[in-house]
């Protein structure tokens, strides 16, 4: 799908910038939990926080990848991006807000762990696509 290569590249290093600062924040969050949260949560409050940085920083560093991708290459990852980031947003900020509101003192909200696996989906839906894109590209281009 052809697309402007300049609406391609700002939306590249925006992504750059965004993966960057998450994987800082995938950082400091593990850091946070291992030492502050540890008497603070539950075991599986400390768990599900303990995935949500882990599965942040896979998907931030995912973001790294198609921008860089996308930067030194025709094909526009634009949705991919878009649908990681959405799914990085939805899956580990939920699993975060699960694992935190009762120590923030916070009631209620049960739906939103019905929401994580959407989350999830946008993560898979994103890479999946990737992949079907290359493998297309890979059937076009002479050998």
């Amino acid at each position: 799908m052809p697309i402007n290569k300049s609406i391609s590249n700002n939306f590249s290093s925006r992504l750059i910038s965004i993966g960057s600062f998450g994987v800082a924040f995938a950082i400091i969050s593990g850091a946070f939990g291992a030492h502050y949260l540890q008497t603070k949560l539950s075991p599986s409050q400390l768990v599900s926080f303990e995935t949500a940085a882990r599965y942040q920083i896979y998907g931030c560093f995912g973001l790294l990848i198609l921008s860089l991708i996308a930067k030194f290459n025709t094909v526009s990852l634009l949705i991919q991006g878009r649908l990681l980031l959405f799914g990085i947003l939805i899956f580990c900020g939920s699993l975060y807000f699960l694992a935190l509101k009762s120590t923030l003192g916070i009631k209620g909200f049960t739906w939103v762990g019905a929401i994580t696996p959407i989350g999830g989906l946008c993560m898979i839906s994103s890479w999946v696509w990737t992949a079907l894109i290359f493998n297309r590209a890979a059937k076009v281009l002479p050998s």
